[in-house]
């Protein structure tokens, strides 16, 4: 199954679980087709893809919007400490 389909599937904690794991092995797998493949440059990459998501989506408002944003960093910072 391609990654983007997994994505695509992501409904609940679990599968959002589930696609980090794959997301690890398939850069193990797929270094060469990652654009970003070092922390720095991944975070760099999530960034600039937040700030231009008004131009990828019909109705960008609705999502940003629906993002708790707040969770998000949490996830991001807790992902550099937690163990």
């Amino acid at each position: 199954m391609e990654i983007q389909d997994l994505l695509e599937r992501i409904e609940n904690r679990e599968d959002f679980i589930k696609f980090i794991s794959y997301l690890i092995q398939d850069l193990k797998q797929n270094a060469n087709e990652w654009a970003n493949t070092n922390i720095e440059d991944y975070l760099r990459g999530i960034a600039a893809w937040v700030e231009d998501v008004d131009g990828l989506f019909t109705d960008p408002e609705d999502l940003a919007e629906s993002v708790d944003w707040h969770f998000v960093a949490t996830i991001l910072y807790t992902g550099s400490r937690y163990e």
